[in-house]
């Protein structure tokens, strides 16, 4: 009887350890996902919307946007997405695949771009940039940007279906569809879709020829190109993040600017790299990545989440450390490079 006591409490302890590991991974899992989506989207962002200069008949110089085709890889950025009155700013890609509507806005391939003749198809996932899509109201503006024009539309109607159903084209043949799982507030699959429907209302044309990229703050990260093939960026190898820290000296431009984003894009592009030299033995990409005399480590595995704190006197980054509870890595920068300087195991 003590036996099957024994064991029953042992059963019990077993079903509750693994009933709080689910527990912690049902958050921690959202809380992932939301972080990568928002760091990956403002990259995207600040990425240059493309365009090609074009003549007029009267000798003066237009503009027209260069947007993906229907078969591309969903990668660069096509437009941008407004809407005001939820002071929603989103990045839109080609293609509704997971790797388009994990970091974006995806439009549909099979639809035309805003402005076009016909219904235009923007995708988001619930829990994110259309989490806020049933606030709208009929007389809502949503606004389309791209390299040359933005466009204006107006919220006519919503409606909630189920994928395929058929959208009708308002009374002036452009019209634009924002649409996302309904509810709008679920973190499960479910089978209906939210549908925001809208109206073109006038287009404003932005630029005479296309414009020159952003300025962005990046440091060079000495990874070789067959490395950098193999995919080092966010959005091709997940990673748990904990909070953004700057410590020194940063200027107010640096912190309120671009330039704390991108330097964690560059310091987690060379954290990866190392991983892939580290588990694939490769010492000659460990070498270009880390500071000279620097050996490489053991293979480690961690799935707690990193936090990544950077060290900036005004507007230049000393170092990175990206920290977990069981690893360290600490990257410096010389002459605007950015080397590993150690990896440590606490």
């Amino acid at each position: 009887m003590r036996a099957k006591r024994s064991l029953l409490s042992k059963v019990l302890v077993a079903l509750g350890v693994l009933l709080v590991a689910a527990a912690a991974a049902g958050v921690a899992y959202p809380l992932w996902w939301m972080h990568r989506s928002q760091s990956v989207g403002a990259h995207l962002l600040r990425q240059p919307l493309r365009a090609h200069p074009t003549g007029t008949a009267g000798g003066e110089r237009g503009c027209a946007p260069v947007l993906p085709g229907p078969a591309s890889d969903g990668g660069r950025l096509a437009g941008i997405v407004e809407i005001p009155s939820l002071s929603l700013r989103a990045p839109v890609l080609q293609g509704l695949g997971d790797g388009v509507l994990n970091v974006a806005v995806g439009h549909d391939p099979s639809s035309p771009w805003p402005g076009g003749f016909g219904e235009s198809v923007l995708e988001a996932h619930d829990v994110s940039y259309f989490a806020g899509i049933s606030a709208l109201r009929p007389g809502n503006l949503v606004v389309w940007r791209d390299a040359c024009t933005s466009e204006t539309f107006r919220v006519i109607s919503h409606e909630v279906v189920t994928p395929g159903t058929f959208l009708h084209v308002p009374a002036n043949a452009r019209g634009l569809a924002l649409i996302t799982c309904y509810p709008t507030d679920a973190l499960f699959w479910t089978p209906d879709r939210y549908v925001v429907l809208t109206a073109f209302v006038a287009q404003h044309r932005t630029a005479a020829s296309p414009p020159p990229p952003p300025p962005v703050t990046h440091l060079e990260v000495p990874a070789p190109p067959a490395l950098v093939a193999e995919g080092l960026t966010l959005q091709d190898y997940p990673i748990l993040l904990g909070t953004l820290s700057i410590t020194g000296t940063a200027s107010a431009s640096f912190r309120e600017g671009p330039g704390p984003l991108d330097v964690e894009a560059d310091a987690l592009e060379s954290f990866f790299g190392a991983e892939k030299a580290i588990a694939q033995g490769r010492v000659d990409w460990w070498r270009d990545l880390a500071v000279p005399g620097l050996a490489m480590p053991a293979p480690w595995a961690d799935t707690a989440p990193y936090y990544v704190t950077i060290d900036v006197a005004g507007s230049s980054v000393r170092s990175v450390t990206l920290a977990s509870a069981t690893t360290t890595v600490v990257l410096t920068v010389r002459h605007g490079t950015l080397l590993i300087q150690s990896v440590a195991h606490p």
